[in-house]
């Protein structure tokens, strides 16, 4: 079991058949796929992924992946920080033939022979993991929707068809 400082690559097949655990940390400033995270550099990715080997003898990946990231809210456009974790539950192929004959609610990993960035695997489990639209539950300052007229009422959008309605008046 490796516990503490994340190895910066991992052989798979290798961690798969030796049952090897990866516990540890890392920033999210050493994930290049989450540079856009700019506020959420410094956070920490906690990592406890399992290498083994399922009931019917397919090797695979499972454990979590977890951080907290910064992302603008899209209503109001303020940042709002989510607690991201990914569950991980991946079967090793090597072809896409494999890949194609695992079960549907199997998730497959494609492996090389030898050593693979362990950074690739948690930041692609962290993107899943994403929100798809980054939302505050209340918004601190929620961004004006409707302008209000001089007459106190709310002033309408003027219809991008009314150029078209006048047109078939005059024809009638």
């Amino acid at each position: 079991m490796f516990s503490g400082q994340l190895p910066p690559f991992f052989d798979p097949r290798k961690y798969a058949d030796q049952g090897i655990e990866l516990q540890g940390q890392t920033s999210v400033g050493n994930l290049p796929r989450l540079a856009d995270y700019r506020d959420s550099q410094d956070e920490v990715v906690d990592v406890a992924l399992k290498f083994g080997r399922d009931e019917e003898g397919r090797q695979n990946i499972a454990g979590t992946i977890s951080s907290k990231l910064t992302m603008p809210c899209q209503r109001c456009l303020e940042p709002v920080t989510y607690q991201i974790t990914a569950k991980t539950n991946l079967m090793m192929v090597w072809t896409e033939e494999q890949m194609k004959e695992l079960p549907e609610h199997l998730d497959p990993i494609m492996v090389i022979d030898g050593k693979m960035p362990l950074a690739d695997l948690l930041e692609e489990e962290l993107l899943l993991a994403l929100p798809l639209v980054a939302l505050h539950e209340k918004c601190p300052n929620p961004l004006p929707n409707e302008q209000d007229s001089d007459d106190g009422g709310i002033e309408k959008p003027e219809n991008p068809f009314a150029v078209l309605a006048k047109l078939k008046r005059q024809q009638d």
